[in-house]
This record gives C-alpha cells, structure tokens and sequence, in this order.
C-alpha cells in the first residue's frame, strides 16, 4: 500500500507566496514521513491554482526531496505545445534523478480550456494525438508527427527522461471505461469511491491488466479522498467545514462566473462525506474507512488532499502525521 497527496495549490487565506512557501515545507515534511508521492495539479484563470504551470512547483521541489516522486495529476495537454512539454518533462525528470510521475488529461474545465482557444467538444481528440506524439518523443528522442488536430513537428529534443521509454504515464478519473484503457496499457489509475461504486472500475482495471499480460512492474492503482484529522471529530469538522467552503469557492469561481453551476453538486461538500470522498474525524475512525474502502476495491495505493483552502500549516500537518503515523501502519500491514 502505497500513499500520496494531491494537491491543487488554491489560493487559501494568505497570498500566492504564502501559499508556495507552505507547500514546499509541507512536501519536504510529508517526505520525511514517508509519503512516497506528491502531486500537484494544473488550473488557469482561476484562484483554484497559484501555479498554473505545475511544471514551475515541481522542479522547486525536486531540489527540497531527495526520495518521494514528484508529479503533475494531470497535465493538461490540449493546454500545451507538445514539443515545448516533451523538453520540460525530460528536463524534471533529470532534475529529480528519475523521480517523476507524468500525469496526463484532457482537462475537465471548458472555461480553461477555452483560454487557450482549444474547443471543450475537441479535447479528447487533441488530447489523444499529444499523447501519442509526447510518449514517442520520449522514447525516441525525435518528435516526428504528423498533425492532424496539432500541428506536424520533427525535431530532435536535446535532452531524454532519466526514465526509459519515458516517465510511468497516470491517469484520474472514475470511469469504467477509462480505467479499462488504464488496465490494458498498466497506466497508474486514481479513481474516487464515490459511496462505493468506485469499486467496480478498479475491478475493471486489474482484471483488463491481467488479461493484457501483466507487464512490468505492478502499477499503483488507488482512490482519492480528502481527509482532515483532529482529536475529536467536532474539530475535524469544524476544520473542513471552514476550510471546505474556501477551497470551494476557489473551485467553482471560473464557472459561476460563466453562469455555469454543474461542479456545485459533484464537490458538495455534505455530498463528499456522506459518499466517503472526504473522510473527516479522529484518526481511528478515518483508519477504519480507508481499511473498509481498501478491502471492499482491491486498491493499492490512496492519494489524499490534506492541505487546502484557508487551513493553517499546523493543521494540515497534524492530519499528515497521522496519516503516516497510525493509518498507513495498518493498511501497508495488510500487504
């Protein structure tokens, strides 16, 4: 069992240099107790990220780690030039020793994505075609591509991933079909448990990894919750309820300003708790969940917001530790 943190680096109560500085303590802190992944996410327009380019956070904190992997979940590629995102891949991965994880997407925001002039009907076409023109460039050294939505490239990049053929590729979402894909190319998968229905795509996942044979190492395959612990579980939920409706905030901005309420329900967060994507109380009740959610899907591995709106260091770092101190103790136990 294996445990990361995702984090969007939203805009809390103080202001953008704030909040940097407290993620790169927070990631060395999370570091020394083991976390063995960090991972930031990418957003533009929109006070849900003060680092628009992941890439920027991550090659900050492939100096400040020396042991956990680093990674973007996800880059948003019909947000970027292929070519130009090959070069920054393979520049962080030689920055971090070979430490990167290389998250990719499509991007859910059609407001973001607008920014860049990109249709949200044309995303995942866009989205398909970068993909196979990164992961050839960094296999081969060359992009040569032919466009179709992109446009053609063939250069040479001068300078490879650590990681050969390239950096190990993940993937978010809670779709079946989705993490089927993940399963048959052995892509790490992150799903949501979503009052237990998340169960069924990591099934999907083992079961389409197996019958593609099995190769290679054995990816981690897991669930995202956010968590917040204190000693008793009014304080945990007088923590989230605050901090909750902060980053809510942040994460709505973009598309209420567009008339557009859809993410309301999805990120509700009495919704959340009652569905087990935020797991709020003292240690032993969120241990029992995260053991309860483990047995019940199969999952390897858990990836957990800890830090976000207008919580205080101190605050996101007493559900660190014990996450690390007396959760992944019993989950890692069961392997």
């Amino acid at each position: 069992m294996k445990f990361g943190i995702f984090d969007s680096v939203d805009l809390g109560a103080g202001g953008a240099g704030d909040v940097l500085a407290g993620r790169l303590r927070f990631a060395a802190e999370a570091e020394c107790l083991g976390v063995d992944h960090y991972h930031v996410t990418e957003h533009h327009g929109t006070p849900l990220s003060v680092c628009p380019s992941p890439n920027l956070l991550l090659a900050a904190l492939s100096q400040r780690t020396e042991r956990m992997r680093l990674g973007a979940l996800v880059n948003v590629l019909p947000a970027h030039d292929v070519f130009r995102l090959a070069e920054e891949v393979a520049v962080l991965d030689q920055l971090t020793g070979g430490r990167l994880d290389l998250g990719v997407g499509s991007g859910v925001s059609p407001y973001e994505l607008g920014i860049f002039g990109v249709e949200a009907g044309q995303a995942k076409a866009i989205y398909a075609e970068a993909l196979e023109a990164l992961t050839g460039a960094l296999s081969t050294g060359r992009m040569r591509h032919e466009g179709r939505l992109l446009r053609s490239y063939d250069a040479e990049l001068s300078v490879l991933p650590v990681q050969r053929p390239h950096p190990p590729l993940w993937y978010a979402s809670s779709n079946t079909a989705t993490a089927e894909w993940a399963g048959r190319n052995g892509v790490n998968f992150v799903g949501r448990w979503n009052g237990g229905s998340g169960a069924e795509a990591v099934r999907a996942y083992w079961e389409a990894w197996h019958a593609a044979g099995a190769r290679g190492p054995r990816p981690c395959v897991g669930i995202a919750a956010t968590v917040v612990i204190a000693p008793s579980r009014e304080q945990a939920l007088d923590v989230f309820g605050r901090a909750y409706g902060v980053f809510f905030e942040r994460l709505t901005r973009l598309w209420h300003h567009h008339g557009d309420y859809r993410p309301d329900r999805a990120f509700d967060p009495g919704r959340l708790l009652v569905s087990g994507g935020a797991l709020v109380g003292t240690a032993e009740s969120v241990r029992e969940e995260m053991v309860h959610q483990a047995e019940a899907s199969g999952v390897n591995y858990f990836e957990l917001a800890l830090y976000f709106g207008d919580q205080t260091f101190d605050e996101a770092a007493h559900t660190l530790r014990a996450v690390m101190e007396q959760i992944a103790p019993a989950l890692r136990a069961r392997d």
